[in-house]
């Protein structure tokens, strides 16, 4: 059983225009956005679960969470304990592996959604299955058939994108998905799914090298997938195909690093040239981060219409522990003293990134006045 616990109220009214723009955005249907990096440890998982959160509990949209990463991170996190065990102790728990099993058996899509409730979070949730590791092969079999123009091959390469045309049925406003670290089949095939793609990344150099990686290899499966097509028998036997969809990048939100205490270093000494040094590369590479997402995503997106940066995750000490021990948003997690102050920045750092992310919706569609 359960246990009942206080809540913490969500924060932040949410003010007029943000609620107009919001309503804009819901006028135009479900929005389907992954959120990717082939690089891991960049906060993405964290990201989307207090992103989906924010719009669930105070914009009060109906927002659909897909985890797609194989390790579950995001399940993890937003079911208690109990209730997590008690749904992997089962013998086939309904998740994201029950989305794609059907076709793997030649059955062709699944006739429901295996949708759950994260209620604290206030989001619908497809949990995650270490076992969707092991579709990998078939995603990667039936994508060359799909670029030859073979139906098989296509249906399963548009699985995902028919559990977006669900989500669409079931009237969401949104629907996420968290992705592994990988530029694998299970990803491609979620990639060709999405209307909108978002970059969390750290401060690094090989971020860099995954943005790179990110414009050049995405590009060429769309223009394959678009040749599969035109040369299949009949596109239109399989209703999840979009030949409109345009997969549109639509932001990057950066995690920031901890800030480093104590005293410094003599500037004169060892240590201290080497953390300038250290400090001088960070700053360089932050500020080129503009140029490069120009360079190697630029093509996805029109920089007249969007502001690409989202927004930046400062590091919020022993908040995030916190947040993923009491399967709690950052925004109401539940204590006093420190955390007050805490649970303040994250309000204020994810309700700026979900208005840059209403804006850019609406922005990359024209739509912004």
């Amino acid at each position: 059983m359960k246990r009942s616990r206080r809540r913490i109220t969500t924060g932040i009214p949410v003010e007029k225009e943000h609620k107009r723009i919001f309503d804009l955005v819901k006028s135009q249907g479900v929005q389907a956005t992954c959120f990717f990096n082939n690089k891991g440890g960049v906060g993405k998982t964290t990201l989307v679960a207090n992103l989906a959160a924010e719009l669930a509990l105070n914009f009060h949209a109906k927002v659909l969470v897909v985890d797609c990463d194989p390790q579950c991170n995001l399940t993890q996190y937003v079911l208690g304990d109990e209730e997590a065990l008690e749904i992997y102790s089962r013998t086939d728990p309904l998740s994201v592996y029950s989305v794609i099993r059907p076709l793997s058996l030649g059955k062709g899509y699944g006739k429901e959604l295996p949708i759950q409730k994260a209620e604290s979070f206030g989001f619908d949730l497809i949990i995650g299955d270490p076992r969707l590791a092991l579709q990998e092969d078939l995603l990667a079999q039936d994508w060359r058939d799909a670029k030859a123009g073979g139906m098989r091959g296509l249906r399963t390469t548009y699985v995902f994108a028919d559990v977006v045309g669900k989500a669409k049925d079931l009237n969401y406003d949104f629907v996420f998905f968290d992705m592994g670290p990988s530029l694998g089949a299970i990803n491609r095939s979620i990639l060709l799914a999405m209307d909108f793609f978002v970059v969390p990344m750290a401060i690094d150099i090989f971020s860099i090298w995954a943005i790179k990686n990110i414009g050049t290899t995405v590009g060429v499966w769309q223009k394959e997938l678009r040749t599969g097509i035109s040369l299949s028998e009949d596109p239109s036997e399989i209703p999840s195909i979009d030949q409109s969809r345009h997969l549109k990048f639509l932001g990057y939100v950066t995690q920031q690093h901890k800030e480093r205490g104590g005293s410094e270093p003599d500037i004169g000494s060892k240590d201290g040239i080497n953390r300038k040094r250290i400090v001088q590369a960070y700053k360089d590479i932050s500020e080129g981060f503009p140029t490069q997402i120009t360079t190697n995503l630029g093509s996805f997106y029109d920089s007249k219409r969007i502001n690409p940066h989202l927004g930046d995750i400062r590091h919020l000490g022993s908040l995030a522990p916190k947040s993923q021990s009491q399967h709690e948003p950052m925004i109401s997690v539940r204590g006093t003293g420190s955390y007050t102050q805490l649970r303040k920045q994250a309000r204020e750092i994810y309700r700026g990134i979900a208005v840059r992310y209403l804006e850019n919706l609406l922005g990359s569609q024209g739509s912004l006045t």
